[in-house]
């Protein structure tokens, strides 16, 4: 677990301990997804930008709708989703559909 301090353009730093559990790829990635020491998660996108746009979500679906609402879910959002679903079980159940 890290402290991690991010700038938000217009409103308060957002300011939690917790982990990335997915980005997008490439030598800057746009978007980060974290899940905090007490289980929320955070969504970061323009993520390489020193005012970024950030928000905390108590579950995983409820961020993915964030991300839909926002840009919807571009390429790189769905890299950093489907990485955070190799790390986190509320993503991976989220992510993927299960059929019996």
């Amino acid at each position: 677990m890290e402290d991690y301090s991010i700038e938000r353009a217009g409103v308060a730093n957002l300011d939690f301990t917790g982990e990335l559990i997915g980005q997008s790829t490439g030598p800057t990635p746009r978007i980060k997804i974290y899940r905090t020491k007490g289980g929320k998660y955070i969504g970061e996108t323009n993520a390489h930008q020193k005012m970024a746009q950030a928000q905390h979500f108590d579950t995983a679906p409820m961020m993915i709708n964030w991300f839909r609402s926002t840009t919807g879910i571009t390429a790189e959002i769905e890299d950093a989703i489907e990485e955070a679903a190799k790390h986190d079980d509320g993503f991976k159940v989220a992510w993927n559909e299960h059929v019996d």
